[in-house]
């Protein structure tokens, strides 16, 4: 199985405070641009509304570059090390003091990475070499203080805007007490809302004849850049340790293929590999079937640039180029379903073998999927307008209208897959008759979005997570986290299929 790998996220604007005078010329730059920006709008809309375009794959591919989008973090990484004297008795088992070797030996070392100190509620800097850093977080008389700044830990994370690791047991002490308010949801609700993840891997410890858990909360983006190098560490030492992924909506979930070539999409194919339904273009032409999300290396070899071959790195979308008329594919595919027709050629989706693993996350069970379906011909009408002078803002501006009643989607069990992954499948709907709603011309470039449709939080499995006797507020954090409208996926767009008839 090809497996693919899914990011999405927007674009960072700095911003910069200037004077009263500067102020007002900026305000006046962006009036000049919006104003641009609308002439250029109905400039668009009269070449699109008064022409007769001809699509070309070219423009599509124009399209999908403009707007894949990348949310990646700053470069570098913070670690932070809650060295109260609570640590004493979670680091005191052999695993806990080889956990903790072989994360410090990963990380120590490197200009990128900064080492902090909890204790005494400030953050402190440890600028340390990679063997006295070592020596101090595994010698005993480092863990000597009280009240590690656990909250403000997380406040400065969100804020950095950077991968972080933070190594504590949670309790958070105000006032010389334990706080047990959820005091660590609003970070954690906004690091998600900006489309960064949480993983956390834990394992028990006693303190006091206290059942406790001590964990390793990486604070991430899709590249997952830290998270691949903790989850190296800690499963080197302990295979089996627990984690919880705490996903944001826009989590990247592992997406595979199987299909028959690299030119050839998940349409229907016999047994000959010929799609006798649809007939789909794919003779690796320019205008023929494309995915976007392709196989990457340098032909240098240089370092950091490369993926294995089942490995596909871009955007999470396919054109397919149909070469008969909607009516035809579906009275082909009725007649590929008839009785007398080979078990091995027998038609099952319009679109299939196309594999997502769900359970990459944990918060939410993930209960339904849904596609929905856009009329791109203005847009692309506009792309090709634009030649090289396109303005993405005034291009996402137009209209792209729903076209109701023409597919249907749904997902199955992948049962040669480990547990979470589901093949997602696409059909024509039962009640589309090869005419498109709207009076929308059938040879229109249609865009057809996998979206999740039913999403519901897994509050008891995280309760069962996070939760210890007489300390709620790191579950409670997560619950809330998890009930949050800007944590939810659902609506998330998994995977797009664009699609157009080329019979008139």
């Amino acid at each position: 199985m090809a497996r693919r790998s899914n990011s999405k996220s927007t674009p960072r604007r700095s911003r910069n405070n200037r004077s009263g005078k500067q102020n007002s010329s900026r305000f006046l730059f962006v009036g000049v641009g919006l104003c641009a920006i609308a002439l250029l709008g109905a400039v668009i809309w009269w070449i699109t509304r008064t022409s007769d375009y001809q699509f070309r794959r070219a423009d599509l591919d124009k399209y999908v570059a403009l707007t894949q989008e990348t949310t990646l973090l700053r470069e570098g990484a913070s670690v932070y090390a809650d060295m109260s004297n609570g640590m004493l008795s979670a680091y005191a088992s052999p695993q806990s003091q080889a956990v903790l070797q072989s994360v410090i030996n990963k990380l120590a070392g490197s200009d990128a990475i900064k080492f902090y100190g909890l204790a005494n509620q400030k953050i402190s800097p440890l600028t340390l070499s990679h063997t006295q850093l070592y020596n101090y977080m595994l010698s005993s008389g480092s863990y000597t203080n009280e009240q590690a700044p656990i909250e403000l830990t997380l406040q400065t994370i969100v804020n950095n805007q950077q991968p972080a690791l933070l190594m504590t047991d949670f309790e958070e002490y105000k006032g010389g007490v334990i706080e047990r308010a959820a005091y660590a949801k609003k970070h954690f609700i906004e690091w998600l809302a900006k489309g960064f993840n949480i993983t956390f891997y834990k394992w028990a410890f006693t303190e006091g004849g206290k059942a406790k858990y001590l964990f390793l909360a990486v604070f991430d983006d899709n590249a997952n850049r830290l998270n691949s190098l903790i989850a190296n560490a800690v499963m080197s030492i302990d295979p089996s340790i627990s984690s919880f992924v705490l996903g944001s909506r826009d989590f990247a979930y592992p997406i595979g293929t199987q299909y028959p070539s690299l030119k050839d999409g998940g349409n229907y194919h016999n047994s000959k590999g010929q799609d006798i339904v649809t007939a789909v273009m794919a003779n690796g032409g320019m205008d023929d079937f494309i995915s976007y999300a392709k196989p990457y290396a340098s032909a240098n070899g240089t370092q950091g640039e490369f993926a294995p071959l089942d490995t596909y790195m871009g955007a999470m979308a396919e054109y397919y180029p149909i070469g008969v008329k909607w009516t035809d594919a579906i009275a082909n595919a009725q007649r590929m379903q008839e009785v007398g027709v080979p078990q091995e050629d027998i038609y099952t989706h319009l679109l299939r073998n196309l594999y997502i693993n769900f359970g990459a996350q944990s918060g939410y069970a993930i209960d339904g999927i849904e596609v929905r379906v856009f009329d791109m011909q203005a847009t692309m009408a506009a792309v090709a307008a634009s030649g090289d002078s396109i303005n993405l803002a005034a291009i996402q501006q137009i209209a792209k209208p729903e076209v109701n009643m023409v597919l249907s989607a749904g997902m199955t069990a992948a049962n040669d897959l480990p547990a979470g992954w589901r093949e997602v499948y696409v059909d024509f709907d039962s009640q589309f008759n090869g005419t498109l709603m709207g009076n929308i011309s059938a040879e229109n470039l249609l865009r057809a979005n996998i979206v999740i449709a039913q999403a519901s939080p897994q509050i008891n499995k995280a309760d069962s997570f996070f939760s210890w006797e007489g300390n709620p507020s790191l579950a409670n954090s997560i619950k809330e986290t998890l009930m949050a409208d800007t944590s939810n996926p659902y609506g998330r767009i998994l995977y797009t299929y664009y699609l157009r008839t080329l019979a008139k």
